[in-house]
């Protein structure tokens, strides 16, 4: 009883009527999302097990703790989503910041920090480059949610987001570059700004369009379904995931040069 009512949001009420007016998602594409999410989580871990390897015992403990906490990060984050803490948009501070804060600053902490370079320099350049993929399918996912009535078109290629384009061409700028070496790293520095340009402008627009009393873009429906479970990991996993992969291509150009 204690645990739900400190999630419980002074305006349940209202974003329980709000949600019953929102169509529901798609069974497929809820299973798609959260395909997305284990992929990616695996995928991951892989990528920095196999580069600790090469470091050292201290790095595959590191690993390990990692793969702990992600894993209960997850969790507490849908378990926070079923109380309905996220879809409580007017409380101030935001409640997102809950959800996106946290990961993104432990994720940075973590890759600019000195230890990191021994991985850092284990890990293949490729790989954090090649790695937004994924965004292909998470652009996907939003855009069949719109069409289900479930997020707005300002979210979607159809609208305002052009954030497919970074995972398109994820796996050409990691293998010309990196692989075949046809193209100067400084082509992957580009595009590494450019796609952490290019997520911010969707991170901006889902606020902007989220029914919070900053709210500035009227999209009907408004960005709340990021605010229930699983979509919840949308703001609280891929969207910092995505920007550690920038930072961490980032970093290793630049200890490179």
């Amino acid at each position: 009883m204690g645990l739900t009512r400190v999630f419980m949001p002074r305006s349940r009420a209202r974003c329980a009527i709000h949600a019953a007016m929102l169509p529901t998602a798609p069974a497929g594409i809820t299973a798609l999302f959260v395909a997305v999410v284990a992929a990616m989580l695996i995928v991951g871990l892989a990528g920095a097990a196999r580069a600790a390897r090469r470091v050292g015992p201290a790095a595959r403990r590191g690993v390990r703790l990692a793969a702990v906490g992600l894993v209960g990060w997850l969790a507490l984050m849908v378990a926070m989503a079923e109380r309905e803490f996220f879809v409580d948009f007017r409380s101030l501070p935001p409640h997102m910041l809950l959800a996106i804060g946290p990961p993104l600053l432990a994720m940075l902490a973590l890759v600019f920090s000195p230890a990191a370079r021994p991985w850092l320099d284990a890990l293949p350049r490729a790989w954090p480059v090649a790695a937004q993929s994924f965004r292909i399918v998470v652009e996907i996912v939003l855009w069949r949610l719109a069409v289900a009535g479930v997020a707005p078109e300002i979210m979607t290629f159809t609208g305002r987001n052009v954030d497919i384009l970074v995972g398109l061409t994820a796996p050409v700028v990691a293998y010309y570059c990196f692989v075949r070496r046809a193209w100067p790293e400084r082509v992957a520095v580009w595009w590494n700004v450019a796609g952490i340009l290019i997520l911010l402008n969707v991170v901006v627009h889902a606020q902007l369009s989220a029914p919070t009393p900053f709210r500035m873009i009227a999209t009907d429906p408004p960005t709340t379904f990021i605010g229930s479970a699983p979509y919840i990991w949308l703001p609280a996993f891929l969207v910092p995931l995505a920007w550690v992969l920038h930072g961490i291509s980032l970093r290793q150009l630049g200890s490179r040069r």
